[in-house]
């Protein structure tokens, strides 16, 4: 008796997972591999990626990761949520690589011992940077440092990584940094002091993936996982995605498994698959949207809630005058809703979402919402 095949869903839709296809950031890529093949100093080792929530920010500093790992690299991933310096540290002195840095470090949680040259003190941050970064070099690979989620970042500790990157730039050392994060809040970070040499950073905005590139990518990966997609089927799919990396996971994965329930009877993965598979949208809402939404203040969540009675873009005179508010406090929610990539502006005095979907789950979900404030839609309507 044949045994029976086995299908795997290869569509990675959690948060970081890397996907089957990097769809549409393969110039982002070959900038980065064209970094390390130029040597020291190069544009695409000192790289910044931006972009809204859900853009795959996470995914592609993965990918990049593991191409300087493949390359001999070490690699030390960091996100802004912690202590950069002291994490960063504690990696190199924990790397099994770097054992003969011989350091002596105390930090939370970690102690490990020895010293730097014979002085016996303990050693600072550019101390086991330089040292790390050298004896890597001297071995024909490099250092590579990845900060996630940078808008979070404590700006005292970009500037003393920064400060000690350019150092062993300017030593000619194979040294990287990479960092990604919400486009508005990065560029804040930049516009602090002691992070001038940050601004030189090769800028990768990730933008929507065009349909033609989605439709490739999921026949690509549903046909090596040993299913087929009809085409009409293809390209309802690809539209259902908007272009958004994370949807491209999220609703290849449910038409998938769709497929997958009959593949006694055909492969084949038809327009009815991707009918059932819109669960995909669903799970979006309650996930992406949902978190862009938390923390909202009640202000800011009626200023969306005005803007959903437009179908494209929202005049902020038109959105002002249905709150009730007047210009210029109107304005004040806008920034902030900006500033977070809740929504962006499109053209002067008019705004639109960020997000794919945002305005339907609002509508559906608005007295939900309202609630969480002691309102409801009946009691405050903002339109």
């Amino acid at each position: 008796m044949p045994e029976r095949q086995i299908y795997v869903n290869p569509f990675k839709p959690t948060a970081g997972m890397t996907p089957p296809v990097l769809v549409g950031r393969e110039s982002v890529i070959d900038d980065f591999m064209d970094g390390l093949d130029e040597g020291p100093g190069a544009p695409g080792r000192l790289m910044r990626i931006t972009g809204p929530r859900g853009s795959g920010k996470t995914v592609l500093l993965t990918a990049l990761g593991n191409i300087a790992t493949r390359r001999g690299w070490s690699v030390v991933n960091v996100s802004g949520k912690e202590a950069l310096c002291a994490s960063i540290q504690e990696q190199l002195v924990g790397d099994t690589r770097l054992r003969d840095l011989n350091v002596q470090i105390s930090l939370p949680f970690v102690s490990a011992g020895a010293k730097i040259g014979d002085s016996g003190r303990e050693p600072s941050f550019r101390d086991v940077f330089a040292r790390a970064t050298r004896s890597l070099s001297q071995d024909g690979a490099g250092l590579l440092i990845t900060v996630d989620e940078a808008q979070d970042a404590s700006r005292d500790d970009m500037a003393v990584i920064a400060a000690n990157v350019q150092y062993m730039i300017r030593e000619g050392q194979n040294v990287g940094l990479l960092f990604a994060g919400i486009t508005t809040g990065v560029l804040d970070l930049l516009n602090g002091e002691g992070v001038t040499f940050l601004r030189r950073a090769q800028a990768e905005e990730l933008a929507s993936i065009p349909r033609a590139d989605v439709a490739r990518a999921l026949r690509k990966t549903i046909e090596a996982s040993g299913l087929a997609i009809e085409d009409a089927a293809l390209a309802q799919a690809a539209a259902d995605t908007c272009g958004y990396a994370y949807l491209i996971q999220l609703v290849g994965y449910y038409i998938w498994r769709e497929g997958r329930r009959h593949v006694a009877e055909s492969v084949t993965i038809d327009v009815e698959d991707v009918r059932r598979g819109t669960a995909a949208v669903r799970q979006y809402g309650q996930s992406m949207i949902e978190t862009a939404l938390a923390g909202l203040t009640k202000p800011a969540l009626d200023y969306l809630l005005a803007m959903t009675e437009d179908n494209a873009a929202s005049s902020t005179a038109a959105v002002a005058r249905r709150m009730g508010k007047p210009a210029a406090s109107a304005n004040t929610y806008r920034r902030m809703l900006i500033s977070r990539q809740v929504i962006e502006a499109t053209a002067p005095g008019y705004v639109a979402f960020s997000m794919p979907f945002m305005r339907e789950y609002l509508v559906k979900h608005e007295d939900d919402l309202l609630a969480r404030y002691g309102a409801s839609a009946c009691q405050e309507p903002v339109r």
